[in-house]
């Protein structure tokens, strides 16, 4: 337990030192958007490429995005079942559909990578993948469903298609499967820039955090639904998908992160409950640095 715990300190620090920059006055929401869209478009897609081309292929990793799939999925019918019985406004359903439907993976991946090493963060990149899929189609689509706005949904995809996020995993998937490894002279140059990722996005996550919460209730219910539930059914897909080990773990902790930040951007374009959104958004990293922690030392380290 000693040994995870010292792990994770610098997860508390690299966090700790994003919300000392923005109580500063050093950094602004801005700044930390900027950290983000630099990890979006430069670090992680390096990290995903490295991490992916040296990845044994298999039946088992070609069902992580499935898995990933159906957890969303389960996540959003429950949210939907719970507005029923609530008889919600039209933008607020909305909003907590989308809350639920998405997961915020790359909070997840510098804990991963930590603990359970590039095999570890392999499983998480390829069960990410089911959840970008579900992200930019079906969660897009709900959005706009309970929307009076007009919308482009093919731009958004064609946007989405062609992003270096997407290509990264592409090559990535494409390299493991043909046997060809990244030659060591673009690694050795590559991988420092890689190595990055987790770093900015915690210290990003710290600068944008804010304790900002309108309904308390639907805020804690839609957080609950995303981290409690998702783990929840994290544990049964992984289970009746027959994933064992690191896989196993990767798959349940995956499954209970914190809700995915395109979920502000949806409820801001579809002029849904944008309060709800974002203060779903922020307390769910607020839980997430405690419960994934407590998690990660109740299923152990390989």
């Amino acid at each position: 337990m000693t040994a995870i715990l010292l792990q994770l300190a610098p997860m508390f620090c690299f966090f700790g030192i994003g919300v000392w920059l923005k109580k500063s006055s050093l950094a602004e929401q801005v700044h930390g958007e900027f950290l983000l869209r630099l990890v979006f478009f430069v670090t992680l897609p390096l990290l995903v490429l490295l991490s992916l081309s040296k990845t044994p292929l298999s039946t088992t990793t070609a069902m992580l995005p499935l898995a990933h799939i159906a957890v969303n999925s389960c996540c959003l019918l429950t949210a939907l079942f719970c507005t029923r019985l609530l008889s919600l406004e039209r933008k607020t359903v909305g909003a907590m559909l989308v809350s639920t439907s998405m997961a915020n993976n790359a909070f997840m991946f510098p804990y991963i990578l930590t603990v359970y090493g590039q095999t570890g963060l392999s499983d998480a990149i390829l069960f990410d993948f089911g959840n970008a899929i579900m992200t930019s189609t079906f969660a897009y689509a709900v959005a706009y469903k309970y929307s009076d706005q007009q919308h482009n949904r093919w731009a958004m995809l064609r946007k989405i298609v062609k992003s270096p996020l997407v290509l990264a995993l592409a090559l990535g998937v494409l390299l493991a499967a043909i046997g060809i490894p990244i030659p060591g002279e673009i690694e050795l140059i590559v991988k420092p820039v890689a190595q990055m990722t987790g770093p900015l996005i915690l210290i990003a996550m710290g600068i944008i955090f804010s304790l900002k919460i309108g309904d308390l209730r639907l805020v804690t219910l839609t957080v609950a639904i995303r981290m409690v539930l998702g783990l929840v059914f994290g544990v049964g897909i992984a289970t009746l998908f027959g994933f064992e080990g690191i896989t196993f773990i990767v798959v349940c902790l995956c499954a209970a992160g914190p809700i995915g930040f395109t979920a502000m951007t949806y409820a801001y374009l579809a002029r849904l409950d944008t309060q709800l959104s974002s203060s779903a958004v922020s307390i769910s990293i607020l839980v997430g640095l405690i419960y994934i922690p407590v998690l990660i030392l109740i299923f152990g380290s390989p």
